[in-house]
């Protein structure tokens, strides 16, 4: 828990510090009166399109859970989803949703070499999306030069920023998080794990396939939510190039070295949205976007991952 909360204190910090940049540069006496303004259709069906991205979460993780026999309910896959969400944008490169899918499956009594080769496999059909979309987001920036530089600036400032982030964290840390009184026998959890996902590979292409599927409708999902809330602004905008304009920003978001993002998610936005919102506009845009796609749910998630540890404890007191 002490670590947790250092965590959240890292990631609010600078998703705070970021926010009031985005405030303190494009909030000015007109932007009041457009929040007034909105059409909160769009806001809702905003977050019906952020808890569908949370649903092809949970389909993704279920179907690689079931090809290894592993059952739980679908209403503690949506637990797991949150609380991942919650883990990923604490943590820098998103890491921390693979470690919170980890806990979550283990608690279930699940072996540690099945939990490694479903979480290993969600991570290689998230990276099946970056890998097909890689190409066409570089031609997509090779038309838009600007754009591409603008957002390799931001993410190269977020690389620094994280690395003096990281050498502050080792320091606040101080022990090391990943200490663990049980020792595991690595050699053979390996030796399982190297055979679990041979079948993964072998036998069980459908599900593989339809994680994969699962990942791109993910992306595409996320993608949506804001030339949606473009519209609640009430400006005309075209989905397709609204997504293949946020592209290049998804790969900062995804591989910032800040937890959840935070800084290139904010900064990044003001850069990729202002040709479809007037300045006085654009910040509160940014903000609900952030909200929206993603802080929201990681809000959820945090207090859902509160009630497991209660129970957590609970249980072994």
């Amino acid at each position: 828990m002490k670590h947790i909360l250092k965590a959240v204190a890292l990631f609010t910090f600078v998703a705070g510090f970021s926010i009031f940049y985005v405030i303190y540069k494009t909030f000015n006496k007109y932007t009041v009166d457009v929040l007034y303004k909105l059409n909160f259709r769009y806001v809702l069906l905003a977050l019906l399109l952020s808890f569908l991205y949370q649903t092809f979460d949970v389909l993704r993780l279920f179907t690689l859970s079931k090809a290894l026999n592993v059952r739980y309910p679908i209403f503690y896959g949506y637990i797991m989803s949150f609380i991942n969400t919650f883990a990923a944008t604490v943590t820098p490169l998103h890491i921390g949703g693979e470690l919170a899918s980890v806990y979550m499956l283990k608690r279930r009594g699940v072996h540690l070499h099945k939990t490694m080769s479903i979480v290993t496999m969600k991570t290689l059909s998230g990276m099946f999306f970056f890998i097909v979309a890689f190409p066409i987001t570089a031609f997509y920036l090779y038309q838009k030069p600007k754009l591409g530089l603008d957002v390799l600036k931001i993410f190269l400032v977020s690389f620094g920023i994280g690395f003096l982030i990281y050498i502050g964290a080792k320091l606040f840390f101080k022990s090391n998080i990943l200490s663990d009184k049980r020792k595991l026998n690595i050699k053979y959890t390996l030796r399982k794990y190297a055979a679990t996902l041979r079948i993964f590979l072998r036998i069980k292409k459908s599900s593989v396939f339809l994680a994969f599927f699962y990942s791109v409708m993910l992306y595409i999902t996320f993608l949506s939510i804001a030339p949606v809330l473009i519209k609640a602004f009430g400006k005309n905008v075209d989905i397709v190039s609204s997504m293949l304009r946020q592209l290049g920003l998804l790969y900062g978001i995804y591989m910032s070295p800040t937890p959840g993002g935070a800084g290139v998610g904010e900064i990044g936005g003001l850069e990729v949205f202002k040709t479809y919102l007037s300045f006085y506009e654009l910040g509160l845009f940014v903000i609900l976007w952030r909200f929206v796609s993603q802080y929201f749910s990681a809000f959820i998630g945090w207090i859902l991952f509160q009630i497991i540890l209660i129970k957590d404890n609970e249980k072994k007191t």
